[in-house]
C-alpha cells in the first residue's frame, strides 16, 4: 500500500481531541468522535491491505493477526505494566478490584462488555479509571477477529458480491445504532454492532480508492475536514453517539480520505511535520494520556488544574513517542525486529496476558487486595462495612417466616421487625443492639431492591420478586406477635423510577404514581389495622460517590479526617418524591424517623455523608456501622418519646422532618 501522509495528519487530527477531552477542556467536548474517526480509517487501512493482497495472491490470515499483534500488544503491555505500580500504591480495594477486572477483560478483548456494565463513559468517575480507553481497542480488536473472515469468504464464494455486502451491513450497522442509541444507549456506545458501520464505511472509501474514483478535491476535503472539526467543537457527552448524528464526522473523514489527495490543501496541512509526527505516534499517546489523567485525578484531593491536565496531555505526547521509538518501531520493523518468529511472538503474547489474566483474577477474589494498604486505611474500610446479615437476595429463597436465623436477641418477651431491602440490612444490627438495652428482640425481614411496599417491585431482574416478597413478608407480620414494625429502603432509588410492576403488570403510564401512592397506603394500613406501631426511616443523604472509599482516599493522600458533605438544597432536591409519599399515611400508629436532623444542619446548608474521618455512608446509598448507629439512636429516641406519650394517654403524634 502506497504510504500517505496526510492519513498520519489525520490521526493526529484524531487523537488530539480525545486527548484534550479526557484532561477535562470544555473547548473539546465532543472530543470523544476522535475515536469514531479512528474506526474509519482502521477500516480503510485494513481493507486496503486485505485487498491489495487478495489480488496479489499473497495474503495470509495468520501474517494479517502478527502484524496486528505487533501493532497493538508490545505498547499496550507497557503502558499496563506502568499502571501497576502507581494502581497498587494508590487504589483503593473497590477501585483495584475494578482495575484487575479490567486486566482480565483487556487481556480477553473484552474491555469495552466490562466498561459497560459497571459504569458509563461519560460518568464522573470515568475520569478515574485508569484503562476505560482500551474499550475502543476492543471493539477494534473484535472487528479484526471477523472482517478478514468476512474478505475471504466472500472472495472465495462471490468475489463480486463483496461491496454489495459490506455496504448492506454497514447500512443494517447504522439503522441499529440508531435504533440502540434511543433504546439501549450505553450499550450503543460500546458495542461492536452499533460502530461497525465507521469501519466499514472506510472500507468503502478502500473499494473506491481501489477502482480509481477519486481525486484531489479542495471544496470537498475541506468541507470533510470542517465536518470533523464541527464535531469536535459542537458535539458533547448529550449527543447520541453512534447514530446517525455520527455522519458528520464519519463522513467527513471519507471525504478526507478521499479527496485530500496531495496538493490539496488539507493535504497540506495534514502533511506537515507536526501533524505526521503526532499521527507516527498517535496509537501510544493514546495508549498512555488516560492513565495519567486517572492516576493524577486518584491522587489529587482536589480536581487537578486545567494547567496541570495540560502539562500532563504534553507529556502523553512524550511518552507517545518514546514507546513508538523504542517500543513499537522494534517490533514492527522488517529487518532486526524484536522477536522475530511469529512463534516466540505468539509465546510471549500469550504468557503475558496469562500473567495479566492471573493477576487480574487475583485482584477480582481477595476484592481488591487491601492487605497491601496502610494499616489505618486498612481498618477504616473494614470497619465501614455495611452488613449484609440475613439479606435475602433474588431465588435465594423464603419459602417460610419467620426467616431462620434472623431473629436477634429472641429470648426477650417482646419482638419488633424490621422490613425493607438492604438499606434496612445495613440498619439492623445497630438497631438490634439499641433494642436489646430496653429488652426487645429484632426479627429482620429483609430483600435486596425490594421496599416495603406490597405487590409492588422496581422493573429490574433482581427486584422480581419483590411484590411477592414483600406481600408474603405482610401476612406473616399481621398474623405475628410483632407490634412494632421499622419500614426501611432506598426510598430515593425505589420512588424515582419510571416504571413498576404491579402483581405481574408493569406499568409507566401517568397514574403509576397515584397506584404507587395507593400501594404504599394500604402496605401501611394492613400493619396499623391489626395494631401494629409502624415507624418510617426517611431518606437520608446520599452521594454519586463511594463515600467509605473517598474517605479512605483523602486519608490516604494525607488528610487525616476528612469530611465529605453535600448542600442541604440538593438533598431536599434528591428526596422530595420520597417525602411526598412517606409524608401521606396519617394513621396515629404512624411515626416517622428522619436521619437528616442527624447529618444535616452541624453547619448551616450542608449535609454530612462523613463527619472528621467518620463514613455514615458505605458507598452510595448504605450506612456504615455508625452511620447505623446514628439512626439506630434516633429510633431509640422516637420510641421512647411515643410510649411516654402513650403512657400519659395522650394520642400519638407523628414526628415531623426537618
Amino acid at each position: 500500500m502506497v504510504y500517505r501522509r496526510e492519513i498520519d495528519g489525520l490521526r493526529a487530527a484524531a487523537v488530539m481531541p480525545v486527548i484534550l477531552f479526557h484532561a477535562g477542556i470544555s473547548l473539546f467536548a465532543g472530543g470523544f468522535i476522535g475515536v469514531d474517526v479512528f474506526f474509519v480509517i482502521s477500516g480503510f487501512l485494513i481493507t486496503s491491505i486485505i485487498l491489495e493482497e487478495m489480488c496479489d495472491g499473497t495474503f495470509s490470515l495468520a501474517a494479517f493477526y502478527e502484524r496486528r499483534a505487533r501493532r497493538i500488544l508490545p505498547a499496550l503491555f507497557l503502558v499496563i505494566l506502568c499502571c501497576l505500580p502507581f494502581a497498587w500504591l494508590w487504589i483503593m480495594p473497590q477501585e483495584f478490584r475494578a482495575f484487575s477486572d479490567s486486566l482480565i477483560a483487556t487481556s480477553l478483548s473484552g474491555a469495552n462488555f466490562l466498561f459497560w456494565f459497571n459504569s458509563g463513559y461519560f460518568a464522573p468517575e470515568a475520569g478515574e479509571v485508569p484503562l476505560l480507553h482500551i474499550w475502543s481497542l476492543a471493539v477494534e480488536e473484535q472487528y479484526y477477529m471477523f472482517f478478514p473472515l468476512l474478505v475471504i469468504f466472500m472472495w472465495k464464494r462471490k468475489r463480486s458480491w463483496l461491496f454489495a455486502v459490506l455496504v448492506a451491513i454497514a447500512f443494517a450497522s447504522l439503522a441499529y445504532s440508531e435504533w440502540a442509541s434511543r433504546v439501549f444507549p450505553s450499550a450503543n456506545f460500546y458495542f461492536l454492532p452499533s460502530r461497525a458501520w465507521e469501519f466499514l464505511a472506510g472500507s468503502i472509501c478502500s473499494f473506491i480508492q481501489l477502482k480509481g474514483q477519486q481525486r484531489g478535491s479542495d471544496p470537498l476535503s475541506l468541507l470533510g475536514f470542517s465536518m470533523i472539526a464541527f464535531s469536535v467543537f459542537y458535539f458533547d457527552e448529550t449527543s447520541s453517539i453512534p447514530s446517525t448524528l455520527a455522519l458528520v464526522p464519519v463522513v467527513g473523514t471519507m471525504l478526507v480520505l478521499l479527496f485530500a489527495q496531495q496538493g490539496t490543501m488539507v493535504a497540506a496541512l495534514l502533511s506537515t511535520r507536526a501533524f505526521i509526527m503526532i499521527g507516527k505516534i498517535s496509537y501510544s499517546a493514546y495508549l498512555w494520556h488516560q492513565p495519567l489523567f486517572a492516576f493524577a485525578r486518584i491522587r489529587s484531593i482536589d480536581p487537578p488544574p486545567i494547567t496541570e491536565m495540560g502539562v500532563l496531555a504534553c507529556f502523553s505526547l512524550v511518552l507517545g513517542y518514546l514507546s513508538w521509538r523504542f517500543v513499537e518501531q522494534p517490533f514492527r520493523r522488517v529487518r532486526h525486529r524484536l522477536l522475530p518468529s511469529r512463534r516466540g511472538l505468539a509465546l510471549s503474547a500469550s504468557v503475558i496476558l496469562a500473567a495479566l489474566c492471573a493477576f487480574g483474577f487475583y485482584g477480582h477474589d481477595t476484592r481488591g487486595i487491601p492487605w497491601r494498604l496502610p494499616e489505618p486505611i486498612k481498618d477504616f474500610i473494614a470497619d465501614s462495612e455495611w452488613s449484609k446479615t440475613c439479606l435475602i437476595e433474588s431465588g435465594s429463597g423464603w419459602n417460610a417466616m419467620p426467616i431462620k436465623n434472623c431473629i436477634f436477641n429472641s429470648s426477650h418477651a417482646q419482638t419488633y421487625a424490621i422490613l425493607g431491602d438492604s438499606l434496612a440490612s445495613a440498619l439492623t444490627p445497630a438497631l438490634a443492639r439499641r433494642l436489646d438495652g430496653i429488652d426487645v428482640g429484632l426479627e429482620q425481614i429483609t430483600h435486596s431492591f425490594c421496599a416495603p411496599v406490597a405487590d409492588v417491585s422496581m422493573v429490574p431482574l433482581q427486584a422480581r420478586e419483590c411484590g411477592a416478597f414483600n406481600a408474603a413478608a405482610i401476612d406473616y407480620l399481621v398474623k405475628s406477635k410483632v407490634k412494632t414494625v421499622f419500614l426501611a429502603a432506598s426510598w430515593q432509588v425505589f420512588f424515582g423510577q419510571s416504571r413498576y410492576v404491579f402483581k405481574d403488570e408493569e406499568v409507566a403510564t401517568s397514574d403509576v404514581r397515584q397506584r404507587l401512592r395507593d400501594a404504599f397506603d394500604k402496605t401501611v394500613s394492613d400493619l396499623t389495622s391489626v395494631g401494629i406501631r409502624v415507624v418510617i426511616v426517611y431518606p437520608h443523604p446520599r452521594g454519586d460517590t463511594e463515600i467509605a472509599a473517598k474517605v479512605a482516599k483523602l486519608m490516604h493522600k494525607g488528610m487525616p479526617a476528612p469530611t465529605i458533605t453535600i448542600a442541604q438544597d440538593e438533598f431536599l432536591q434528591q428526596s422530595s418524591s420520597s417525602y411526598a409519599y412517606l409524608d401521606e399515611p396519617k394513621d396515629r400508629h404512624v411515626l416517622r424517623v428522619d436521619p437528616a436532623k442527624i447529618f444535616c444542619g452541624i453547619e448551616m446548608g450542608r449535609c454530612d455523608l462523613a463527619r472528621e474521618g467518620k463514613a455514615f455512608i458505605f458507598d452510595k446509598v448504605h450506612f456504615t456501622p455508625a452511620g447505623a448507629e446514628a439512626v439506630a439512636d434516633e429510633i431509640l429516641v422516637t420510641l421512647r418519646r411515643d410510649d411516654k406519650v402513650a403512657e400519659n394517654g395522650v394520642a400519638v403524634l407523628s414526628s415531623s422532618h426537618f
